[in-house]
């Protein structure tokens, strides 16, 4: 389900947020990590609101006095956030809201969208591919101005305009 979060992380957050500038390549990369975690079969620490806040506070604290580095970092936290939604884990309170909800939890056995392939995983794949058409489209990555600026920097251009 990588397409899923990676595309409709960036897709979405674009279409939110409108900026330019923000490395939607980190924002890929932090919307993918929770993957890691349900690859042992469980979610976790990388599935509660709790990571995703602290990482977030992780990066204002590190970057402090340091606007180039917070602006820089926060697509991770931003990321990794946008995944508890695209994943519906704010639909399970146990692991979302930990450690509230009690300490001794060790996670939860993977059964929601993330981790099934027939025929949710296929789907989601499936609309992470259309959202990558669309995105490509209305980005207008075709340029090859807005295609470079995305590559190497992470920028989406053509939302400067709009």
């Amino acid at each position: 389900m990588f397409l899923w979060f990676c595309i409709s992380s960036i897709v979405g957050i674009a279409l939110i947020f409108r900026s330019p500038f923000l490395d939607y390549r980190l924002l890929a990369v932090g919307s993918a990590l929770p993957l890691l975690e349900t690859l042992t079969g469980f979610q976790w620490i990388f599935h509660s609101l709790f990571f995703g806040v602290f990482v977030l506070m992780l990066v204002m604290l590190l970057g402090k006095g340091k606007r180039n580095i917070q602006k820089k970092l926060l697509p991770i936290p931003i990321g990794l956030l946008t995944h508890l939604i695209l994943d519906g884990t704010w639909t399970q309170k146990e692991i979302f809201w930990w450690p509230i909800t009690g300490r001794d939890l060790v996670g939860g056995e993977v059964d929601r969208l993330e981790f099934s392939l027939l025929p949710t995983g296929i789907i989601l794949e499936i609309l992470g591919v259309a959202f990558a058409v669309y995105g490509f489209k209305k980005f207008r990555l075709r340029e090859q101005a807005n295609r470079s600026a995305f590559i190497k920097k992470g920028h989406l251009l053509a939302l400067e305009g709009n």
